[in-house]
């Protein structure tokens, strides 16, 4: 009835989770003082229009630390922390979280379960072939966003569907 002290309750994570993977974000940016932010085509997009407090981020990083099953000492030690969980039917989401103006932080990225069409994402043949290397090492790198976890899942995906071979990747986180 006019109260402008009334609070406004703000998305829980598992919301904002949904909408970067329904918007297609490539990641989700959880900073004290600015509102939650999804990253579409290189742009910061704001989601909504309310800023979070320190205490809101740090109940959304909590909730990402207990969806991944992991303590956050690691993270409380030493300042940061990389890791990553899965929601059943939604997507997979790497987390770095981080201390920002003395704030809990985290950018998370959305790894989505499907593996995209190598063709559709211009990735060329040459690259692709690389599925046929029986020996040695391949070395996939580049700048954050760039693509080397999709490229890479686009030629594993490749070696599972033409041969036996047993496969390892190292990846950081």
């Amino acid at each position: 009835k006019g109260d402008s002290s009334k609070s406004t309750v703000l998305p829980e994570l598992l919301d904002y989770l949904k909408r970067a993977v329904a918007d297609q974000a490539s990641d989700l940016f959880i900073v004290a003082g600015g509102p939650v932010c999804e990253k579409l085509d290189k742009r910061m997009c704001p989601i909504g229009e309310n800023r979070i407090l320190p205490d809101e981020s740090e109940r959304l990083i909590t909730d990402l630390y207990a969806r991944a099953n992991r303590s956050m000492d690691r993270y409380l030690h030493c300042g940061d922390d990389d890791f990553s969980f899965a929601v059943a039917g939604l997507a997979r989401f790497r987390v770095n979280t981080y201390r920002q103006r003395g704030s809990l932080a985290a950018v998370v990225r959305v790894v989505s379960f499907d593996i995209p069409d190598w063709q559709a994402l211009r990735i060329p043949p040459q690259v692709m072939d690389l599925a046929g290397t029986a020996h040695g090492m391949v070395l996939v790198t580049g700048t954050a966003g760039s693509g080397k976890s999709t490229t890479q899942a686009c030629i594993i995906d490749r070696i599972n569907a033409t041969r036996d071979a047993h496969i390892i990747t190292l990846e950081d986180p």
